[in-house]
């Protein structure tokens, strides 16, 4: 078998990568948008609409007041820090808020219509998970540049990219997470592997994507869900 597994079939993605599926997967496009009022189409302004949508809905919203903040924790990846704040009603609250760098997520789609992922493992659940090729966004670096090196770097592809949304990745992080798509993609170099990798790419058809999709056996579900809303709107 080569390096890069080919996953036809939600069985054949059970007994290689022994995640757990179940039958009866119809997808609908709506799994993350059933309740909300926005028809529009996600493209890179969905965001800024939103943002302003929700601006509007209650004006009287007051922001609270920093107080003090102190850092707790830092590495070359990440800083914590204790943020106390006066909210409206009069309280102090404290919160431990993480600054990090903006992310670019990009799920790569070849020619063939197959779904390139990393089967990798992650050290917070402790197992194997799939996942969309994606990292942190460089000092100076646009997030589309980010996409297209994180593909390249981490299975090798590049292709025609477009973008779909940009998220926050948590309520206690300054960081976003830009979610693109990319298609017509083709193999041009091998992976980068570094030392402290654990992973392998993994191709796979749009059924079983979506069956992976279902069971949420991997991490960038909010991604995973923006390109299936995507190709559903294309169809």
């Amino acid at each position: 078998m080569s390096d890069l597994a080919t996953l036809s079939n939600p069985r054949y993605l059970l007994e290689v990568d022994a995640i757990a599926i179940v039958d009866g997967w119809g997808w609908q496009g709506q799994v993350c948008f059933r309740e909300t009022t926005l028809t529009s189409d996600i493209h890179e302004k969905f965001f800024d609409r939103a943002d302003v949508m929700i601006s509007q809905l209650d004006e009287t919203m007051a922001i609270p007041t920093v107080i003090s903040q102190q850092e707790t924790y830092q590495n070359p990846f990440v800083t914590i820090k204790r943020v106390t704040q006066l909210m409206p009603a009069g309280h102090n609250a404290t919160f431990y808020i993480r600054e990090e760098p903006d992310v670019a997520v990009c799920l790569p789609i070849d020619p063939d219509g197959r779904f390139i992922l990393l089967k990798e493992y992650r050290p917070g659940p402790a197992q194997f998970l799939m996942e969309i090729p994606g990292g942190c966004v460089d000092p100076g670096e646009e997030p589309a540049e980010a996409a297209r090196r994180e593909v390249l770097e981490e299975v090798g592809y590049a292709g025609d990219l477009t973008h779909l949304a940009s998220t926050y990745i948590s309520a206690y992080s300054n960081a976003r997470k830009h979610i693109y798509l990319m298609r017509n993609a083709i193999k041009i170099a091998d992976p980068v592997v570094e030392p402290q990798d654990l992973a392998r790419p993994i191709a796979m058809d749009q059924q079983a994507f979506e069956l992976l999709v279902e069971e949420g056996a991997m991490t960038d579900l909010d991604a995973a869900l923006a390109a299936l809303r995507y190709l559903l709107s294309q169809a």
